[in-house]
C-alpha cells in the first residue's frame, strides 16, 4: 500500500511512490462519488488500481477521528495527522490478514473528513466475524491515538462505523454513506465498539418529540423554583437519557431551540444577558459529543439559578412582565400594554409584581432605565443620547431622575466611569 504520509525519510521509493498514493487515494475516492459506474471504472484502470476486495461481498469499514477533532480540538494540521494515521493504517492492514480476509483501505478526503475507510471480504476460511475485526480496527485506533494524540484526554475516541454485508460496484458509495451516517450518531454515545444499524436500533429509545418536551417543561420548572438540584438532574435526564436514547439530530435541535428561547426569557428578566452568548451555546453544530451540550448548558443554568436565590422567585406572570420591560425599556411603557404580555390583569400584575420584586411595577420600569443609562454612559455614549437611549426625551428630566437614583449627575458619572 502507498505511504500518504508527509515524512520524506518514509518514501522509499521516491517521487513516484508519492504520486503512486496520491493516484490511489484519488481513485478510491472517486469510487465514493456520486458518479456514474463507468466512469469510476474507468477512473480506476487509468490510475492503475485494483481492487484487493472481493465485490461479490463485501463490508464498508469507516474508522478515525473527524476533522473537528483532530484539527479544531487537538490543533492538528493534515500532514501532522495523517503521520498518526498512517501508524493506523499499517497496523489495520495487519490485523485484516491476519484474520483472513483481503481489503482495500484509504483515506477518505472530503472537506470535513479525513477517515480511514476499510473495504474488506474472506478470504477463505477467517478467524472473527466481520464485526469482530472491525472490533479489532476500532481498538487499534484508540491505541495510536492514546499514545499520539490524547495525552490523557479522555472527551473523544476513536469511532468506527460498519456496514452490513454489500455486493456489487455501486455498493461501494451506498456502503460510504450508511457508515458515514452511522459514524456522525456518535455524537449521542462515544463511548467505544463498533457503531452498526442493528446496534442503533438496538439502543434506540421511544424518546419522541412529546416525551422530549415534557423533560424540557420539567427542567424549565426546576429552574424556575430555584431547585438547581432538580434542575442538573432534569438536565441530565433530557440530554443524556431521552435524547442520547433517541438518536435523532432533529429532536437535539428541537430542544436546544426551547431552551434558547427559555433561557433568553429568564437571562433577559434576571439582568444576565450580558454573560451569556445564547446563539453559541444553543448551537447544536458546535458539539461534538451531546455530554458537552449538559456542560455548557449547566453553567448558564447554575448562574440563572444563582440570581434566582439572590432575587427571589417570580411567578409566570411577572417574569413574562420583567422580561417585557426590559426589552421594550426605551419605548412609552403602559401598564395594561405589560399585563397584557404577561397574561394577567393590570391590577393582578401590580399586586403580585410588587410581592414578588419588593418594587411598583413603574418604580421598576424607571430602575431599570438607570441600569441601562449607566452601562451607556460608561461607555462613551452623551447625556442627551444615553437618556433618549433609555426612554427620557428630555435630557434635564433624565438628570434630575438618575441624579435620585445614583447620587450624581449623569455628566458626573460618565466622567468618573472613564466614559
Amino acid at each position: 500500500m502507498p505511504y500518504f504520509g508527509t515524512d520524506p525519510n518514509k518514501v522509499v521509493m521516491g517521487d513516484y511512490h508519492i504520486a503512486s498514493g496520491y493516484l490511489y487515494t484519488h481513485a478510491m475516492n472517486e469510487c465514493l462519488h456520486n458518479h456514474p459506474v463507468p466512469r469510476t471504472l474507468a477512473i480506476l484502470s487509468q490510475c492503475r488500481v485494483e481492487l484487493s476486495f472481493s465485490l461479490n461481498r463485501f463490508w464498508f469499514c469507516l474508522t478515525g477521528l473527524k476533522k473537528d477533532v483532530y484539527y479544531d480540538v487537538y490543533g492538528l494540521e493534515a500532514g501532522d495527522y495523517l503521520e498518526i494515521f498512517d501508524r493506523f493504517r499499517i497496523l489495520a492492514e495487519s490485523a485484516v490478514a491476519e484474520n483472513g480476509y483481503r481489503a482495500d483501505i484509504f483515506m477518505v478526503m472530503e472537506e470535513d473528513v479525513k477517515q480511514m475507510a476499510v473495504l474488506f471480504s474472506a478470504d477463505g476460511v477467517t478467524a472473527c466475524s466481520p464485526e469482530e475485526l472491525a472490533g479489532q480496527i476500532d481498538a487499534l485506533g484508540q491505541q495510536v491515538y492514546e499514545r499520539d494524540l490524547f495525552c490523557g484526554d479522555c472527551r473523544y475516541r476513536n469511532v468506527t462505523a460498519l456496514s452490513p454485508p454489500l455486493s456489487g460496484f455501486a455498493a461501494i458509495r451506498e456502503g460510504y454513506l450508511l457508515t458515514r451516517r452511522l459514524n456522525d450518531l456518535s455524537f449521542f454515545r462515544m463511548d467505544g465498539g463498533v457503531i452498526t444499524a442493528e446496534r442503533v436500533e438496538a439502543q434506540r429509545s421511544a424518546a419522541d418529540y412529546q416525551t422530549v418536551m415534557e423533560g424540557c417543561v420539567r427542567l424549565c420548572r426546576a429552574l424556575d423554583e430555584g431547585d438547581r438540584t432538580e434542575c442538573r438532574a432534569a438536565l441530565e435526564d433530557l440530554f443524556l437519557k431521552l435524547l442520547r436514547g433517541s438518536y435523532s439530530v432533529s429532536l437535539l435541535r428541537d430542544t436546544l431551540s426551547y431552551c434558547k428561547h427559555m433561557l433568553q426569557v429568564r437571562c433577559t428578566a434576571r439582568g444576565l444577558m450580558d454573560q451569556v452568548d445564547l446563539e453559541r451555546l444553543c448551537d447544536a453544530d458546535r458539539y461534538l459529543r451531546i455530554e458537552e451540550c449538559v456542560q455548557s448548558l449547566w453553567q448558564t443554568l447554575d448562574t440563572v439559578g444563582a440570581a434566582i436565590e439572590r432575587q427571589g422567585r417570580f411567578s409566570r406572570a411577572v417574569l413574562n412582565a420583567v422580561y417585557y420591560i426590559r426589552i421594550h425599556c426605551a419605548e412609552d411603557l403602559s401598564l395594561p400594554d405589560i399585563a397584557a404580555y404577561a397574561g394577567v390583569s393590570p391590577n393582578y400584575l401590580s399586586g403580585i409584581f410588587r410581592e414578588n420584586t419588593g418594587f411598583s411595577v413603574r418604580d421598576f420600569i424607571t430602575m431599570v432605565r438607570i441600569e441601562k443609562g449607566k452601562a451607556l454612559l460608561s461607555g462613551g455614549a452623551r447625556v442627551a443620547e444615553a437618556a433618549e437611549a433609555v426612554g427620557f426625551y428630555d435630557a434635564k428630566y433624565f438628570t434630575r431622575v438618575f441624579k435620585k437614583h445614583t447620587g450624581v449627575s449623569p455628566a458626573r458619572y460618565r466622567a468618573e466611569a472613564g466614559g
